[in-house]
């Protein structure tokens, strides 16, 4: 069985119309998008432009609060075309419950457990991300997912030797993002990028800040599943007026 990931930050000044237009030339069946920063105006226009077969809404479940700022308007979509979404929920133990989305996708009755994940930035929050980190890593450390999808606004230097990878000091010196995307990971899942059948000589980037781009956009996938192909389309999304790239990747099941 094949099936296809999508992980994109589309961003809250992205045009919901040239987002879906992309969005749609990348989708297949058997797919699931895993989308972040979704305002509640966007999710409606994106979601009656590609009409997805099922969808959850991280704002569906912790909507804003009365005197929430901005920063709590930024949604998680997860859709799936051709298949349902059995069940979801958020993970309540982080600081921001809205940006994770956990999802069972049934496919051909067979569950796909997924992970939408967007994390704070160092910039506004850094111990908050830190502490936010424990909890994802605590999430994935006791629980089984097929995906894990993400912006991680981190690592600060990548490098296709994972014990080469510097993370931003949030005041734990970048111990609790190791845990997560580190050689120090708690969980069995793999970046997919490493696994991919014939590796760039150069690392895919998803993101610039101020003159340096940077690999913040991931898809990680279980021992259940084979890395066919991983994508990080970058210069398509920056004309589809997002700020990161949309990655991805088509992965085969493998066989009992």
């Amino acid at each position: 069985m094949s099936i296809y990931i999508i992980q994109w930050n589309i961003s809250y000044n992205s045009k919901a119309d040239k987002i879906g237009s992309f969005l749609k030339s990348q989708i297949s069946k058997n797919c699931i998008v895993c989308l972040q920063e979704v305002l509640e105006s966007s999710k409606e226009k994106i979601v009656n432009y590609l009409q997805p077969t099922d969808y959850r809404f991280s704002l569906d479940l912790r909507p804003p609060g009365k005197f929430d700022g901005k920063n709590r308007k930024l949604g998680l979509l997860t859709m799936t075309f051709g298949n349902k979404i059995a069940d979801c929920h958020l993970i309540q133990r982080s600081i921001f419950p809205e940006r994770t989305l956990v999802a069972r996708v049934d496919i051909r009755n067979s569950m796909v457990n997924i992970l939408n994940f967007h994390s704070l930035t160092g910039v506004g929050y850094k111990r908050a991300k830190s502490s936010n980190f424990a909890s994802i890593a605590e999430y994935l450390n006791i629980n089984e997912l097929d995906f894990f999808c993400c912006d991680a606004n981190e690592p600060k230097t990548d490098d296709f030797e994972i014990s080469y990878l510097e993370f931003w000091d949030n005041g734990d010196k970048g111990r609790y993002p190791s845990l997560i995307f580190g050689e120090n990971k708690v969980h069995n899942l793999k970046d997919s990028f490493r696994y991919i059948k014939e590796p760039s000589d150069k690392l895919p980037i998803s993101y610039k800040t101020g003159k340096t781009y940077r690999r913040y956009d991931m898809i990680f996938n279980s021992g259940n599943w084979k890395v066919e192909s991983l994508e990080y389309k970058y210069n398509e999304s920056i004309e589809a007026s997002s700020d990161h790239a949309l990655v991805i990747g088509k992965f085969n099941k493998n066989s009992a």
